[in-house]
C-alpha cells in the first residue's frame, strides 16, 4: 500500500509527526509527501498538543537544534495546518485506564483516546503510540511498515487485553 493510498481522512496530528517535517532535527526524515498526502484530511488535537509543540519549539532553541528564525517558521507551517483543537475535557478515569492498557504515557493516552472517541487514524512517529495502534484497533499514518522506529529501551510491553475501539467513548458517571 501506498501513502497515499492509506492516507486517512480523519488524524489526530500527533506532535512527533508535525515537528519531524517542519524542524528537521531527527536522523529519520520522513517520507516527504507525508503531510501533502493529508492535504484533504481533517486534523484533530487533543488540548495538550499546544503546549507540547512550544516545549518541542524552545527546547530545540534550548539545545541549539534549531535558531529562533527556524523556530518562527516551524511555527508558521504548524499554524498553517489549522487543526482542530479538541474541547472534550479530559477523562482521568479514562486516560489512566488507556495508559494501563497500552503501557502508555497519559499524554499519549490523551492522543488514542481522541482517536478511538473520533474514529480517526493517529499520525505519529513516537515508537510507543506505534507499537500500541494495532492492538488498540486505532489506524496508523504513516502506515507502521513505512516508519523506521527507534528503540526504546525499558518501555513495557503492551496488554492484549486491552480495551479496543468499541470502548471508545468515556465511562459516564
Amino acid at each position: 500500500m501506498t501513502l497515499a493510498e492509506a492516507a486517512p481522512q480523519r488524524v489526530v496530528l500527533d506532535a512527533s509527526f508535525v515537528l519531524r517535517f517542519v524542524l528537521h532535527t531527527q536522523s529519520a526524515q520522513p517520507h516527504p509527501e507525508g503531510l501533502k498526502l493529508l492535504q484533504n484530511a481533517e486534523f484533530l488535537v487533543p488540548a495538550l498538543w499546544n503546549t507540547e509543540v512550544a516545549n518541542a519549539l524552545v527546547q530545540a532553541e534550548r539545545r541549539s537544534l534549531a535558531t529562533p528564525a527556524k523556530v518562527g517558521l516551524a511555527l508558521t507551517a504548524i499554524n498553517a495546518l489549522n487543526p482542530s483543537v479538541d474541547a472534550h475535557l479530559v477523562d482521568v478515569n479514562r486516560t489512566l485506564e488507556i495508559a494501563r492498557a497500552y503501557g502508555l504515557s497519559a499524554y499519549d493516552a490523551v492522543y488514542f483516546e481522541l482517536a478511538l472517541r473520533r474514529k480517526a487514524a493517529i499520525a505519529t512517529y513516537d515508537d510507543a503510540m506505534i507499537q500500541a495502534a494495532p492492538s488498540a484497533g486505532i489506524r496508523l499514518y504513516p502506515p507502521a511498515a513505512s516508519v523506521s522506529p527507534r528503540s526504546r529501551a525499558g518501555k513495557p510491553n503492551k496488554s492484549s487485553k486491552a480495551p479496543k475501539a468499541t470502548n471508545a467513548s468515556p465511562k459516564k458517571k
